[in-house]
């Protein structure tokens, strides 16, 4: 039996959050990778994430702020270099994805904290994660403030995408994120054809 029905309007925001990280199931994760104008690298994830259209191809990403309204490390760069990797996060990155989206100060590389590689990537300066089994170089298409929080709404056109083609006949051993602290890995797949 359903729960009663609530507005977000006027019920508990609390609830309206878990509701949608809860319902909205599962997310795909995009793990970024940018560069400050400093030259530090910077690696966090996102799991409210998604595909716009491939004509051009863009994606998007919804990126927190701070308490006190100021960008995230992943904002602030992305605003000031127009440039980001999202990097596909699967089962054997799965730990580190998840201890890269704690607080690190800005003049900290998560990537060297967690003792991760990175490699070039081919048209934009921040770099891919080595190992990843897909990366999407993205340049900035557009950014919109939304929301009450705010929220920086990055909208990336795919310049170059670097992908293991394994990918396109299986996304076996993908993570995607589910509510709470969980995460779910793809090891089922359900194929049909009309």
């Amino acid at each position: 039996m359903l729960e009663k029905v609530i507005t977000s309007e006027v019920e508990d925001k609390r609830l309206i959050a878990q509701l949608m990280f809860s319902l909205i199931v599962p997310r795909p994760i995009a793990w970024v990778t940018t560069v400050s104008t400093d030259g530090v690298v910077n690696l966090a994830p996102f799991s409210f994430y998604n595909g716009i259209t491939s004509k051009p191809p863009l994606v998007m990403i919804s990126v927190g702020r701070r308490k006190d309204g100021t960008r995230k490390d992943t904002g602030r760069n992305i605003a000031e270099t127009g440039e980001f990797v999202i990097n596909l996060v699967s089962e054997e990155f799965l730990e580190p994805m998840v201890r890269s989206g704690s607080d690190f100060p800005p003049e900290v590389s998560e990537v060297e904290e967690l003792g991760l590689e990175l490699e070039p990537s081919e048209v934009v300066k921040p770099p891919r994660i080595k190992g990843v089994r897909a990366a999407l170089e993205c340049k900035l298409y557009e950014l919109i403030e939304i929301g009450n929080t705010p929220m920086d709404l990055v909208i990336g056109k795919v310049v170059a995408f670097h992908y293991d083609p394994e990918l396109l006949k299986s996304s076996g051993g993908v993570v995607g994120r589910l509510g709470g602290k969980r995460y779910t890995v793809i090891d089922r797949e359900i194929e049909i054809t009309k």
